[in-house]
């Protein structure tokens, strides 16, 4: 037989702010009072070793699940499952921890467990001002990485307009080009072909008559009349009469 509790809170501080607290030795060992570790493969100790577990699961900043047993445990009893969700409230994050799987006849004292031990110590941490301190230097942080996310966003969109604006103009100044040699060829073309028009034209202008032209220009001029000899010594005859 196993049992199982269900125990909540409002806890004054954001769901990340507890979040990254539980996951963190030296902040768990603060909020709580006590020393506590964490290992790059999951494994942890809270209350100076009378916990231990493994993170199994996360769900930043809004679920934490853990494998979880305590020296308490009878020997050969498996290992309970925690589960931990935090909902955003008015003045804090709801803490909820769903215990899973404890053994027979330990519910209830795990259950006022986790008020006396967590709870309470936390309620005091995350309410102190250093606490606050460091949460408002969270929130900066978190600003600034978003305002930089942000802006490298927008820089990467401007870079991306740039190159496509670059790749149109590129595209545009090869197709100017294009039409510009095209137009040059044909205009080429075009002078050649005048060129030759005008050199058959000179040649044309150039070229002497043929002789056969010559001699039938020669016999078709009119030849003088002999009519008018007889017209002038009829005229001086006339003269001399008188």
């Amino acid at each position: 037989m196993s049992e199982n509790i269900t125990v909540s809170r409002v806890i004054p501080a954001r769901p990340e702010r507890i979040f990254n607290a539980w996951l963190d030795p030296d902040e768990h060992g603060k909020m709580t009072g006590s020393l506590a570790t964490f290992e790059p493969d999951g494994r942890f100790t809270a209350w100076d070793g009378y916990i231990e577990g493994r993170t199994l699961q996360t769900e930043e900043p809004r679920k934490i699940v853990q494998s979880w047993r305590t020296t308490e445990f009878p020997e050969g009893a498996p290992d309970s499952r925690l589960t931990v969700i935090l909902e955003p409230a008015e003045g804090g994050t709801k803490v909820i921890l769903t215990h899973e799987n404890l053994p027979n006849g330990q519910g209830q004292s795990y259950e006022s467990g986790w008020a006396d031990h967590y709870f309470d110590p936390m309620g005091r941490y995350f309410a102190s001002a250093g606490s606050r301190v460091r949460e408002v230097g969270e929130v900066l942080e978190h600003a600034l990485e978003s305002a930089e996310e942000r802006v490298e966003a927008v820089a990467g969109d401007a870079m991306k307009a740039v190159e496509s604006a670059r790749q149109r103009a590129q595209q545009q100044a090869v197709k100017a080009v294009k039409a510009v040699k095209k137009v040059q060829k044909q205009a080429a073309s075009r002078a050649k072909a005048l060129g030759k028009k005008v050199q058959a034209l000179v040649k044309r202008k150039k070229k002497p008559a043929p002789k056969k032209a010559k001699a039938k220009a020669k016999k078709a001029a009119p030849k003088k009349s002999a009519a008018r000899k007889p017209a002038r010594k009829a005229g001086k005859a006339r003269r001399a009469r008188k």
